[in-house]
């Protein structure tokens, strides 16, 4: 399935920026539902760069129609990519809370 058959669902995320007078900042980006290749690339690169395996798994399933708003927007805050990303991979069955 190419990345024009896939369905794009929003994902929000809001956050006061104590940095710019405590503005509200609300963001919102569509993405795919991550299939097993893309699970398994952040898996396999969590282990070495956690962070790094976000940012790859939110622009792999990012619409195409918003990745370059998502790349500016992970310039300014990059604390995104995890905030979505564990949206995201919550979304298909993963947790850290399993058993907890």
């Amino acid at each position: 399935m190419d990345k024009t058959e896939r369905k794009y669902v929003p994902f929000t995320h809001s956050f006061t920026d104590p940095w710019l007078d405590d503005q509200e900042v609300s963001l919102t980006f569509h993405f795919a539902k991550p299939n097993r290749l893309e699970i398994k690339r952040l898996q396999d690169k969590a282990v070495k760069d956690s962070a790094q395996a976000a940012r790859n798994l939110i622009i792999d399933v990012v619409k195409p129609e918003d990745k370059q708003a998502l790349l500016n927007a992970l310039e300014e805050y990059p604390g995104l990519a995890t905030s979505f990303s564990s949206a995201i991979i919550k979304g298909v069955g993963i947790s850290a809370e399993l058993g907890n």
